[in-house]
């Protein structure tokens, strides 16, 4: 997802980065193994109520816009079967271990102006915690020209208000009401600039600059460069276009016993049936019904089909008849997120603090999980790693955790490689330049029996857990309507 190679490579070029993937592979099924040894599997529930005989909808995908699809068409009285290819529910969100903590390896934070979620996490009495360093960080850092930037909180937080809100200036005119699923005339014609584009528009103090930068690397977890500004603008709006609602609304307030335990409630509320590590392989469409077959040569058939993966994998199952254009187009493109998410433990005194740099450093925004005087725990998130950085080593991290604390040393660290997960192949969704304006229509688009679903084709908050919800909620209500016709 970095900026495109000019040139033919050498051979040893070719050589050497085929090592390197394969190693980063090689990584990656070992961390999600492990990870996933403390992952809790909530089959239980849908286990004891699975229906005999044909399914009338089969979804395909267990994270949050799936697990909502199969609950509501289940509640409507459809036989359903999800299919999921993981060992576990979630999809992109992943509650696990690290050391003597339970962590959040994708998606976490939730708000009450996120109005599917919180309606979720009202329906099941779940309690929420607080995430310190977002929530009130007591120092504030960034890097500017390489060096480490530090003001008063007051003072950092009023550039950087400043900043977003000359970045953002005329989201009004764009996106007069956020949960509209395409974009206005006025967005269309902005849908070619990047972040980087506008930061460039606004000549901003290269201090100034360098603050915003490493916050909006962090929104489209890439490089400025490969993020749509338009993305940005409908994230400002959909926090009424205020900085400190946004960092409420995206990293402040998580659930207190993980994402899990809402996926969990879910299932046993919906009583479907659910099969863990069932890859599709095939999707065929007939006149009467449509069959799929799994990667272990299964054949499963079923009157409608609910497609509730990341856009970023389509092509890796055949569809036939072929999907429609903009969907291959996706798929083959990805959006923007492919950076990491990752867990610093540390030792020495860590208070409450948020640290940021630009997207010419591995990491541009890291803040307090945990703190305490001996110790403690940092988030961060990176876009994609630079050669020579290894989000998975320590002694990789810990040299540029020093830069701005210089007192605290790197025990431990844990990442999981989403971009290397061939069933999500990213992290959360954020558009291209174009891909809005060229491909939503395709991607939220029925084909014949077919559904689509998912937090990357959301309305609202999309890439976030309440637009999956939002869009699982929407395509039940499709396929209920379509099931009551007896087709």
């Amino acid at each position: 997802m970095g900026k495109p190679f000019f040139g033919r490579p050498t051979a040893d070029h070719d050589s050497a980065a085929s090592a390197s993937r394969a190693g980063s592979r090689r990584n990656f099924f070992k961390v999600a193994s492990a990870a996933a040894a403390g992952s809790l599997l909530p089959m239980g529930a849908s286990a004891a109520a699975a229906n005999g005989g044909k399914p009338d909808v089969v979804v395909v995908g267990g994270g949050f816009a799936g697990v909502t699809a199969a609950r509501e068409l289940a509640h409507a009285g459809a036989r359903v079967l999800l299919l999921e290819a993981r060992n576990r529910l979630g999809g992109r969100t992943f509650y696990t271990h690290f050391g003597d903590k339970k962590v959040e390896l994708g998606g976490t934070w939730v708000h009450w102006s996120q109005p599917h979620v919180w309606a979720e996490i009202m329906r099941y009495k779940l309690d929420l915690a607080e995430t310190p360093g977002s929530a009130n960080p007591q120092r504030v850092m960034w890097m500017s020209g390489g060096k480490v930037q530090e003001v008063p909180v007051e003072e950092s937080l009023k550039l950087l208000i400043d900043a977003n809100n000359r970045f953002h200036e005329g989201s009004e005119k764009v996106f007069a009401r956020p949960y509209l699923p395409y974009l206005s005339d006025a967005g269309v014609k902005l849908d070619g600039l990047s972040i980087a584009d506008r930061m460039k528009q606004l000549e901003l103090p290269p201090l100034q600059r360098d603050l915003l930068g490493g916050l909006m690397a962090t929104n489209c977890h890439n490089r400025t460069g490969e993020g749509a500004y338009t993305e940005m603008l409908r994230w400002w709006t959909l926090a009424d276009r205020d900085l400190m609602r946004l960092f409420d609304a995206c990293a402040h307030y998580k659930l207190k016993d993980g994402t899990s335990a809402l996926i969990e409630r879910m299932v046993a509320d919906g009583g479907f049936q659910v099969r863990l590590s069932t890859a599709v392989s095939e999707v065929k469409q007939g006149a009467n019904g449509v069959s799929i077959t799994t990667e272990s040569g299964e054949r499963i058939d079923t009157r409608f089909v609910v497609m509730a993966v990341p856009v970023n994998t389509v092509n890796a199952i055949d569809f036939q008849p072929a999907l429609l254009e903009g969907k291959q187009a996706m798929a083959r493109e990805h959006h923007a997120g492919a950076g990491h998410k990752v867990y610093i433990k540390v030792k020495g005194e860590l208070g409450s603090v948020m640290m940021l740099a630009p997207d010419s450093e591995p990491l541009n925004l890291i803040f307090t999980d945990h703190e305490g005087k001996d110790g403690g725990t940092l988030i961060g998130f990176g876009v994609p790693a630079a050669q020579g950085f290894d989000v998975h080593d320590p002694k990789s991290v810990e040299p540029f955790i020093r830069k701005f604390l210089p007192n605290v040393s790197v025990t431990e660290v844990l990442a999981y490689d989403w971009h290397l997960d061939p069933y999500s192949l990213g992290t959360w969704c954020t558009y291209k330049p174009r891909q809005f304006s060229r491909y939503m229509r395709d991607l939220r688009a029925r084909e014949g029996r077919l559904f689509f679903a998912g937090a990357d084709i959301a309305s609202g908050w999309r890439g976030f857990i309440d637009g999956a919800i939002e869009s699982g909620l929407q395509v039940a209500q499709s396929v209920a309507a379509v099931l009551r016709q007896n087709v």
